[in-house]
């Protein structure tokens, strides 16, 4: 089976060049290797051509969705694989996506992060191995994609409706494609032999301030959905039977309100309140006791000074995601902005 590597990139210069000079190292080859320019400004476009890849120039910004269009539009082989121009794909990735498509009915293939992290700073390797974590949990058939590294049926990724190019920016353009999938028949396997190291350094305000946009259009995504179902009385999305819609598990949206109400607790008990003291307390033990999962995975990767540190960055990331969630809310509802 032949493959075409779709790498869309806006100003990607600085990263560019250590993806491409992973992807030549792969045994075997794919058939091309096209980069999408999606409007760069800097040494993108020169990084490319330099690399021998195929370039298709946009004149944008239009965003990944479109980029990766694009891409696959251009694209020759069976089947598309699309990748971020931040990551660095593993040696055997075409080889083991072979195998997959080879010995399955998968319509297509998810990859997994590395538990290698390129930089030092917590808020990099904490999100690094959040990301890992959340997909590895996943089942072996899932219903979302992440385009870190996601190969299609070329055929199928048109038939299916493919990624949602109404999204401009980098959000959750992403797990549109999923949805299409699954909607059409489509199977995706999930394969956590395929690692990619993610090079995202992100500092404590990329952290929230991504988180923040994460939540805010990833609401806006399950309410389109919940509309687009209900006008084509299709059933709504389904979870899987750990009770996921995508990689939010019950436990880590349950920990949004548990934050906010102990929140609202301590202001109670600041102002008097007697009984708010003992709110407070059971929401912090229901707090720990929804995080404690996580918490774990980190201590035994990183030892429990990393852990506990990752505690009331957790917290913090329960409020920012909840203040998300209601901004898209009020946005896809009172404002009517869809995206």
């Amino acid at each position: 089976m032949d493959f075409s590597l779709v790498i869309p990139v806006h100003n990607g210069a600085a990263v560019l060049g250590e993806t491409l000079a992973a992807v030549q190292r792969c045994q075997p080859a794919p058939r091309e290797v096209i980069v999408v320019d999606d409007g760069s400004t800097d040494g993108t476009a020169w990084i490319a051509a330099a690399s021998g890849s195929r370039l298709v120039s946009l004149e944008g910004p239009v965003g990944p969705a479109t980029a990766r269009t694009r891409g696959a539009q251009a694209a020759s082989a069976e089947v598309v694989v699309f990748a971020d121009a931040d990551v660095l794909l593993p040696a055997d990735v075409f080889a083991l996506l072979d195998d997959d498509f080879a010995s399955t009915n998968a319509a297509a293939v998810q990859g997994t992060f590395s538990e290698m992290c390129p930089f030092p700073n917590y808020c990099s390797r904490y999100k690094n191995l959040y990301n890992r974590s959340v997909i590895n949990a996943l089942p072996d058939w899932i219903d979302t994609t992440f385009t870190s590294l996601t190969a299609v049926r070329r055929d199928f990724f048109f038939s299916c409706g493919g990624f949602d190019c109404n999204i401009a920016t980098p959000s959750v353009e992403d797990r549109t494609l999923g949805r299409n999938l699954v909607r059409a028949g489509g199977r995706i396997l999930l394969d956590r032999r395929i690692e990619v190291v993610h090079k995202k350094r992100l500092t404590l305000p990329d952290l929230l301030r991504n988180q923040f946009r994460r939540s805010r259009d990833l609401a806006k995504l399950l309410l389109r959905n919940r509309g687009e179902s209900r006008s084509t009385r299709e059933a709504p999305p389904s979870f899987d039977r750990r009770g996921r819609f995508g990689t939010n598990a019950p436990s880590t949206m349950a920990r949004i309100p548990v934050a906010y109400l102990g929140a609202l607790a301590f202001v109670m008990a600041c102002l008097g309140v007697d009984v708010a003291w003992a709110l407070g307390m059971l929401c912090a033990v229901l707090f720990l006791g929804l995080v404690f999962p996580f918490t774990w995975y980190l201590a035994k990767r990183k030892g429990w000074g990393f852990a506990v540190l990752g505690m009331p960055l957790n917290l913090l990331d329960a409020f920012v995601s909840g203040a998300g969630i209601a901004w898209g809310l009020f946005d896809f509802v009172v404002r009517k902005r869809r995206y």
